[in-house]
Parts: C-alpha cells; sequence; structure tokens
C-alpha cells in the first residue's frame, strides 16, 4: 500500500477449528504482502490474494473480505468486497441520514479456481461514518432465537447522530448484549468503524 494512503480490511472465515484459523492467518500475511507493494487496481490485488489462499488453505473453508484503501486529500475510498456483508457508509446533512451499501462485487476467497473481482470506489464527504462489520453482528440471537438483524443495526447507526466512532462502537455491542440477556453467541464480533473529519483525515 502506498504510503499516503490509508488500507481497511475486515474478512470473516467460513468454519471453526484449527482450519479456519489457519486460513484467517494465512489470508491476513497473503495480504499484508500484496497490499505493500506498489498496485494501480484493488481488484488485481485481491485476485493476487485469493491465489495464495486458495492454494494454501482447504478445500471445504472460503473467507469473505473486504478491503479498501482510503485517500485522505481527496477523500476517496476505493474497495473491493469479495462476498463480506456490505459496510455501510451514514451521511447526515440537516435532517436527513442517508445510508450507502458498499456490496459485495465478487466470491469470497478461497472458494473458485477462476474467480474474478471488481474494484469500486465511493466519495466520502467530511461528517461520513464508515461502519464494516461481521455476520455475529446481525446475527447475534436474542432467547427465543430471533436475530438482532441488519435493521436494528441500521437503525441504531441512525441515531447516533453526535456520537464517535468509539461512542459507536460501545452503543451497537450495549445493544447487541441488551437484546441477547444472557444467550451465549455462537459467532466472533467484529466492528470498525471510522469517522471522516473536516481536515480530509
Amino acid at each position: 500500500m502506498q504510503a499516503d494512503r490509508w488500507g481497511i480490511a475486515i474478512g470473516d472465515v467460513c468454519g471453526k477449528g484449527i482450519g479456519a484459523a489457519l486460513l484467517m492467518a494465512s489470508l491476513q500475511a497473503s495480504l499484508r504482502a500484496q497490499a505493500i507493494h506498489a498496485h494501480s487496481d484493488l481488484s488485481t490485488l485481491i485476485a493476487d490474494v485469493d491465489r495464495l489462499v486458495l492454494a494454501a488453505s482447504p478445500k471445504h473453508l472460503y473467507a469473505t473480505l473486504f478491503y479498501a484503501e482510503y485517500d485522505p486529500p481527496t477523500r476517496v475510498l476505493r474497495y473491493v468486497n469479495a462476498g463480506h456483508n456490505a459496510p455501510i457508509v451514514l451521511r447526515r446533512k440537516n435532517s436527513r441520514c442517508d445510508v450507502f451499501h458498499l456490496a459485495s462485487s465478487g466470491t469470497a476467497l478461497g472458494l473458485l479456481e477462476s474467480s474474478q473481482f471488481t474494484s469500486s470506489s465511493f466519495q466520502l464527504e467530511k461528517g461520513d461514518v464508515f461502519v464494516a462489520y461481521t455476520d455475529g453482528i446481525t446475527e447475534s440471537e436474542n432467547q427465543c432465537g430471533e436475530l438482532w438483524g441488519q435493521e436494528r443495526l441500521e437503525t441504531l447507526l441512525r441515531a447516533c447522530r453526535d456520537c464517535t466512532p468509539a461512542q459507536i462502537v460501545e452503543r451497537i455491542l450495549d445493544g447487541i448484549l441488551a437484546f441477547g440477556k444472557d444467550c451465549s453467541q455462537r459467532d466472533d464480533m467484529t466492528l470498525v468503524v471510522v469517522g471522516v473529519a473536516g481536515d480530509a483525515s
């Protein structure tokens, strides 16, 4: 990755146990190795990562990945979403709150021999909030087996008008805890929340 850009990555492995842990370790190492080299197209970078993961992982396991590079001077976020939950961008203007979804445009990594990936870009603005998460967040259950779900997540995010990224993370986790009460959850929960400041950072 170029020195003047920031990398943002979030991923999730399908499966549990040693095989899944090894796949995630392989994915992290492959992404780090590829991202430090100069590259003009994120789709090529992710395709290279996919080939490395496919060669090193068990055939029955795969991983979703959202990888983005943010350019602070222009506030442009370039990204590839390989089968991951669509990250959310919140944009508040006056009394309105627009929600944008950075949807998947490719298959998960380590799944197919001939996968192709498409890179996209999103123009962030001052005050925007970027939220990425794994499905352990939306698939948290209560005692009745009901899922917390996408709608509850977005409703809570819309209510976080004056919150910092750290406060948003805390409110989401508190909301899930209150919803699930004493239920043990079956999946890991990961959140990445980033606010776009006024100085293009």
